[in-house]
């Protein structure tokens, strides 16, 4: 059933625009693999298993990894108040334990909503980190007291890749790239912590546009965040991804299982996210995963670790927005 469903997506969209790549890991092996439509539009070249995507929020779960490395390090701990290290959260006049920022419970809001109230700004103006941390520095009053409930926000991750720095010496994409990607081959993907860099094989991004010649818009992104978003990666590289994520599922004592691990609000339940990863229930099957979209970006990267399987979907095109669920189903 995997197979139709994807080629069900293949046959809604004319190989001459923008698509998707799709994965299935089965095993540690790559099972099933598509690659429909253009990674650039101007240039005519086609999607592949190398082409790089942005990941947007899928992002986060190697900000969550590089994070937890330095727990287990001993250089801070999940119910360590991170005030000491990050002083643009002075203005809020409380503390926030470290796991607060890795499971959205903090209530620091999401930087986004404030970005279009100020004055002088326009939605296509350049931000990165250091624009991030000088408004989440102005920022005084939670939108819920922390650890009450899950509500998600960007500002989070932004805050854990300054952390990661300021433990580590290095920044987030030298930490994760020395730590976590190089030690499995992976050595194309990353943060792409300078969007003026060339990288090879970039994918660009579009919407359809009726009114455009040649019917799409391209997605000029103006953000170079990493930490909630940045990070660049092929399908092919992330099958080897994907094969430590199952071999480390099988270890308790693994990074994955320290990711994993439940952090109860204080009414005592755990939410289905934990820290850079969602892990929930689809009748007999457990889930793990988490998706991104941005700029006509969508992304996903899912799991069934009982039966050793991940599905990887990413796409440049907003006509192929990933559904967990529908992919659960067609997995089934």
């Amino acid at each position: 059933m995997m197979r139709d469903y994807f080629e069900a997506a293949r046959a809604a969209l004319p190989a001459d625009g923008p698509g998707f790549s799709a994965v299935v890991v089965r095993d540690g092996q790559v099972a099933y693999e598509l690659h429909h439509g253009l990674a650039s539009l101007e240039l005519g070249v086609p999607l592949s298993a190398e082409s790089m995507y942005y990941l947007a929020s899928e992002s986060k779960q190697f900000t969550a990894a590089a994070v937890l490395t330095l727990v287990r390090a001993g250089r801070v701990g999940l119910d360590d108040d991170v005030c000491a290290h990050l002083p643009e959260l002075a203005g809020f006049g409380q503390a926030f334990p470290l796991r607060s920022l890795l499971n959205h419970s903090s209530g620091i809001p999401d930087y986004f909503q404030f970005l279009r109230c100020q004055p002088g700004r326009r939605e296509a103006d350049y931000f990165n980190n250091d624009d991030i941390l000088a408004l989440i520095a102005r920022m005084d009053s939670v939108a819920f007291t922390t650890g009450e409930r899950h509500g998600y926000s960007n500002s989070n991750y932004i805050l854990l890749a300054a952390l990661v720095l300021r433990l580590s010496g290095q920044s987030l994409g030298a930490y994760v790239r020395e730590r976590l990607l190089l030690p499995l081959g992976m050595t194309r993907s990353g943060f792409d912590e300078d969007r003026r860099n060339v990288l090879a094989r970039r994918v660009s991004s579009y919407e359809a546009d009726a009114a455009r010649p040649g019917g799409y818009l391209q997605h000029l992104g103006n953000a170079n965040t990493v930490g909630d978003g940045g990070f660049y990666a092929s399908t092919r590289e992330l099958a080897r991804w994907e094969r430590e994520w199952h071999r480390q599922w099988g270890r308790p004592d693994s990074l994955l299982r320290a990711m994993l691990q439940p952090s109860p609000l204080a009414d005592g339940v755990a939410p289905s996210y934990r820290f850079g990863l969602e892990w929930t229930r689809r009748g007999d099957h457990e889930v793990v995963f988490h998706g991104g979209c941005l700029w006509g970006f969508n992304t996903m990267i899912l799991r069934l670790p009982r039966q050793a399987l991940s599905v990887i979907q990413l796409s440049n095109s907003d006509r192929v927005v990933p559904d967990w669920e529908q992919l659960v189903a067609a997995l089934a």
